[in-house]
């Protein structure tokens, strides 16, 4: 008999046994039951649950089976049953999460996406591959808008129709605003604008599609169609299968992908073949399409699913919006008047002694802010703008948020609440005030740039915001005010893009004619150059070297034209300009005499 004790456990044999020897099974089986109970008493805590085997094997075939097959197949070896402590076998498991927001409020069409899906998306990618200009703003942006806009009120003559008349006008004009941001890309050079235009167009068309009034409503959907962009590959996909089940019965939509889908492809074979035989023919669609190569084929397949992607979400979202109705219900939630009366009091005392310590520099001339503010003009007007900024931001929070949970049943709760938010929105729209006259201050002193220039007028759309605030706040609910600040900031760029920034900001440059910083001015693209051909010579022609380097290194096609290239090219076609080194070092010298 062996030791079975906890300590010192039974420790088998560790020769193998010779092939004559009895199976390990039949030895085993000598041993004394007394012995096996005696070993189980004495060790209680290695008592183990072990999950049942769903089909166990007798004695005699587990014998056999090692007679038979020595040394099995890892492939075909039994897992062995998993143990678990006795004590974790009454848990139960754990529930299944609950449902999100994809599965509850946003399924998507209950069919799926089939030929005529595809057609749009198809048409889409096509677009967006033969008439995007990815790298520069151009004509082909707003081409490639209003093919995916078709595509889209197609189908939305498919899909849930809004409630009113108002709504659908709504829609309209978000899709309008979407069509009119990438517009500005027809007219402007100017790179750092026209991304937040694609971005603003991105999201009023994604608003047109998917629709939302309240502040969480229309965040979600301004981000409907790039979610949508993902979820059209499952869609896409099974409408795919869908239609190859079924292909020998489909119709004329069928056949229409099929033959689409081979037309481009031959199209783009053959045309290639072409172009590298002849010179003229290479030319000629040289000037039709984009240079057919390896690069230029890669290209074209990635914008053709890219395009057809944001196409066919857009449409899956047409034709299945989310329901938002759950993120526009009123909060359930309420705080009481301590809660709302202590920090906003707080917030009312200090912004008003900020306030009052900014009067006194509102009027004050250059000599009068260094001599009361023990600071050099420069470190005033650039110190505490972007803090400002910032408090802006932090405050249309706050006033969101007490809006949204504040108690308004009864009279005296609506007064305190008026009257806290309309004193904290007159702070800070002083507060506004502060931030835009230091930039103002700064770049009148120093001059302009476009940084500068941009986050100045975001200050002084934030000041906008402010005052929709101060008309919302009367009925303390508007409905209408996320949507019209989302509307404000996409009115805000196409104010600008009209504006031309870069050209204003050659222009006060110039007009402040007394050292240069021609390293900045160089920067400035094709927007800026009717203003900086002004500029004496050798100013002029280190001002403008990069613009000509630009616009010879790479002309326009048809899809990238762009009026601002265009006029500049007119302008530097009979203008004598020197060389960009010389003209450069000369202007050097020069500004070093100033």
């Amino acid at each position: 008999m062996s030791d079975t004790s906890p300590d010192t456990p039974a420790q088998p044999d560790s020769s193998p046994p010779p092939e004559s020897s009895p199976p390990a099974a039949d030895a085993g089986s000598s041993a004394s039951p007394d012995a096996q109970v005696t070993g189980t008493e004495q060790a209680p805590a290695a008592e183990t649950w072990t999950a049942p085997d769903p089909a166990p094997a007798t004695a005699e075939d587990s014998t056999a089976a090692v007679a038979k097959t020595p040394a099995p197949a890892p492939a075909t070896t039994a897992v062995p049953p998993q143990t678990y402590p006795a004590d974790m076998a009454r848990f139960s498991p754990l529930p299944p999460p609950p449902p999100g927001f994809l599965q509850t409020r946003w399924q998507g069409p209950d069919y799926a996406g089939g030929p005529a899906a595809w057609i749009a998306a198809l048409v889409g990618g096509l677009a967006t591959a033969i008439a995007l200009p990815l790298s520069r703003p151009g004509i082909g942006w707003l081409l490639v808008g209003l093919v995916m806009t078709g595509a889209v009120w197609h189908a939305a003559r498919f899909g849930p129709k809004p409630d009113t008349a108002l709504e659908r006008w709504i829609r309209v004009g978000w899709a309008v605003l979407a069509v009119a941001l990438l517009a500005v890309g027809t007219f402007r050079d100017a790179g750092w604008l026209f991304v937040f235009c694609v971005l603003g167009a991105i999201a009023c068309g994604s608003l047109a599609v998917a629709g939302g009034h309240s502040v969480r409503a229309v965040v979600v959907g301004a981000l409907a169609v790039p979610l949508a962009f993902f979820r059209a590959i499952p869609w896409l996909a099974r409408g795919a299968r869908a239609w190859q089940q079924t292909r020998e019965r489909s119709g004329t939509a069928g056949r229409v992908v099929l033959s689409l889908i081979v037309t481009f492809v031959l199209l783009v074979v053959f045309g290639a073949l072409f172009a590298s035989a002849d010179a003229a023919f290479a030319t000629l669609l040289g000037d039709i399409l984009p240079e057919l190569n390896a690069r230029a084929v890669f290209r074209g397949v990635l914008y053709t699913a890219i395009g057809g992607l944001i196409t066919a979400g857009a449409i899956f979202t047409v034709l299945a919006p989310p329901d938002l109705s759950g993120l526009e219900r009123p909060a359930t939630r309420r705080i009481g008047r301590i809660e709302v009366a202590l920090p906003l009091g707080g917030l009312v005392l200090l912004f008003g002694a900020f306030v009052a310590v900014q009067l006194r520099f509102f009027f004050g001339d250059k000599a009068y802010i260094q001599k009361t503010s023990g600071l050099t003009f420069s470190e005033y007007a650039v110190q505490g703008f972007g803090q400002l900024l910032v408090v802006t931001m932090l405050t249309l929070v706050v006033i969101g948020l007490v809006s949204r949970w504040a108690a308004k049943e009864t009279r005296q709760d609506r007064v305190l609440l008026r009257t806290l938010l309309g004193a904290l929105v007159l702070l800070s729209m002083v507060i506004v005030g502060s931030a835009v006259w230091r930039m103002w201050l700064y770049q009148n002193t120093y001059g302009w740039t476009r940084e500068r220039l941009f986050f100045g007028s975001v200050e002084l759309y934030l000041g906008g915001v402010f005052i929709l605030i101060a008309l919302a706040g009367w009925k303390l609910r508007a409905s209408w005010f996320p949507r019209a600040a989302v509307a404000g900031f996409a009115g805000l760029l196409l104010f600008l893009g009209v504006a031309n920034p870069e050209h204003f900001i050659a222009e006060q440059n110039v007009e402040r004619f007394q050292k240069i910083d021609f390293w900045y001015l160089r920067a400035l693209g094709p927007d800026a150059a009717p203003a900086l051909a002004e500029l004496p010579e050798p100013y002029r022609s280190c001002a403008l070297s990069w613009v000509i380097r630009d616009l010879k290194a790479d002309p326009d096609q048809w899809y990238s034209w762009n009026l601002s290239r265009a006029q500049a090219a007119e302008l530097l076609e009979d203008m004598y300009v020197m060389g960009a080194g010389q003209a450069c070092n000369e202007s050097e010298r020069l500004n070093a005499k100033r």
